[in-house]
């Protein structure tokens, strides 16, 4: 088995989901949402879309930061920190965790995020700056715009002093999370990681600059249609926002407080096309690279997936990369195992994305049921495989592998197995 030459010390689990989300705030509202294959993209409510192409996104709607920050926290920071503290407490609360009891110093997390506090509570420091100057700004507003805001915050919101970091490398930004807090657990210098990805691009400024470069669909029309991975009509992303966290712990933690496992975390791998910025390379190979690394890591075998929970935005290049690579790693295997896009349902939040996937591949596991890609009808003969369309499916998983594409070309993938104590 994968992990029969590991110690429970060395073997890293999941005991806790946690997810903010166009789709619902929890993640039992989330996964019965991404099951069912009910869109969270709707018209653009926060702002006054109208004059850009692109005029629908996944908004979080109903949500009060002040359930999970002092108020006067909440006012001082950012959106992406709302959603990642968010986040994080759902986690720990679904885990079961006593934050209190723990060694704080042995307690950490890792948060990654593409554009931080630009777009949210970076435009209203910027729009302040300009208008009255800098005295007119506040003692902590050059920290409430950085990356490692929403970590810190989380830090400070749950008692930990342990390890910590904070991962900007775009969509990858969660699935890298992941990886680091396995390392870090396996090293012996953590007992708790809480790790993840947190997302506010859903801004007239950053969905404006978006707009700039064509990634971003133009089905306005009907909105929950709009985000359609693999389909022959696909034509851009449905933008989305919110956070995703996982507690991961040692299996030994795990087990000495018997805690119920998601998962356990086997391996990660990442490559690059070192290209360009923007415009992906369909050829998947080195998205196939980084899987085969992921596979290699988690001493496994293209044999041993049962199920691929890939990127799948409704991008051209992206989509069929994610095709030809699944279908390089996996052979003629790649036609007989279901490969599905919760983004097709939740639209695609950037850094947050890993996240939700990691968590969506958790309760596939749990409950043996593969979420749909909705919004699939037209076949493209470039993307030929098994998308699971337009309704989930019963089925025996054991073994998932994950996959995040980031601008710049950056590839990361990600292998979850069912806990075996045993092996």
């Amino acid at each position: 088995m994968a992990n029969a030459r590991l110690s429970a010390k060395k073997r890293v689990v999941i005991t806790g989901l946690g997810v903010v989300s166009p789709c619902g705030v929890g993640i039992e509202p989330f996964w019965d949402s991404v099951r069912n294959g009910r869109s969270g993209v709707s018209w653009v409510t926060s702002f006054d879309a109208s004059q850009l192409y692109c005029r629908i996104a996944g908004e979080v709607r109903d949500f009060d930061p002040a359930d999970y920050l002092p108020r006067s926290d909440a006012r001082k920071s950012g959106r992406f920190v709302h959603f990642g503290v968010a986040a994080a407490t759902l986690a720990v609360q679904d885990a079961g965790l006593d934050s209190v009891a723990l060694d704080p110093y042995r307690y950490g997390a890792i948060f990654g995020t593409s554009v931080a506090g630009n777009g949210n509570v970076a435009d209203g420091i910027y729009a302040e700056y300009l208008s009255k100057g800098a005295e007119y700004c506040g003692p902590t507003d050059c920290v409430q715009m950085a990356a490692h805001a929403a970590t810190a915050h989380v830090l400070i919101a749950l008692g930990m002093k342990g390890p910590n970091a904070s991962t900007g490398t775009g969509c990858c930004s969660s699935l890298e999370a992941i990886a680091f807090g396995r390392d870090m657990l396996r090293s012996g210098q953590a007992d708790v990681m809480v790790v993840g990805g947190t997302e506010t691009c859903v801004s007239e400024f950053g969905m404006s600059l978006l707009c700039k470069t064509g990634v971003l669909t133009h089905y306005n029309e009907e909105p929950e249609k709009a985000s359609r991975p693999y389909d022959a009509t696909r034509d851009g992303l449905a933008l989305s926002e919110g956070a995703g966290a996982l507690v991961l712990e040692t299996a030994e933690h795990a087990m000495d407080r018997g805690a119920h496992i998601y998962g356990e975390v086997l391996g990660y791998g990442t490559a690059t096309e070192g290209k360009h910025l923007v415009i992906p390379d369909p050829s998947g190979v080195e998205l196939a690279r980084a899987f085969r690394f992921a596979l290699t890591d988690s001493r496994l075998s293209s044999d041993d997936i049962d199920y691929v929970c890939a990127h799948g935005i409704s991008n051209q290049g992206y989509d069929a990369a994610d095709t030809r690579a699944i279908k390089i790693v996996l052979g003629e295997r790649a036609y007989n195992i279901p490969v599905s896009s919760i983004k097709s349902t939740t639209g695609q939040p950037f850094a947050a994305g890993g996240a939700w996937q990691a968590a969506a591949a958790c309760m596939t596991m749990q409950e043996n049921v593969v979420a749909p890609t909705i919004n699939y009808h037209t076949r493209d003969p470039e993307c030929d495989l098994d998308y699971v369309p337009n309704q989930a499916r019963v089925a025996r998983i054991e073994t998932v592998m994950l996959n995040s594409h980031s601008f710049g070309g950056t590839h990361a993938a990600l292998i979850l197995r069912k806990f075996d104590e045993h092996g």
